[in-house]
């Protein structure tokens, strides 16, 4: 198809209309990822404060798909780092994934 028939074929269809400011709000609101509060994710987040106060580090290992990456993402992002002038940043969470082959020692 060349570009002509293209844009022949695109008029024939017509302009796409634009949403409303309400409807455009509502989609973005909608496209967020959901994160729920749950009982087990603020045991983590109690546990890696503790560990951030302590200036320890911790390892988060458990089964798939049961919300580490998801946990520990939301409490990176309360804890963000902080800049002041003509000082480096202070970070105060570093969060970091290892991607091995699951095998002990990769």
């Amino acid at each position: 198809m060349t570009l002509q028939e293209s844009q022949a074929i695109a008029k024939q269809l017509g302009e796409i209309p634009v949403n409303s400011e309400k409807l455009q709000g509502e989609i973005q609101r909608l496209n967020r990822k959901g994160y729920v509060p749950l009982e087990q994710v603020q045991i983590l987040h109690d546990w890696l404060e503790g560990k951030r106060q302590s200036r320890q580090s911790g390892r988060v290992v458990g089964e798939s798909r049961t919300g580490k990456t998801m946990g520990c993402d939301a409490y990176r992002l309360r804890n963000k780092p902080k800049q002041e002038a003509g000082k480096p940043p202070t970070v105060p969470v570093a969060y970091r994934t290892h991607l091995g082959s699951g095998v002990p020692g990769d």
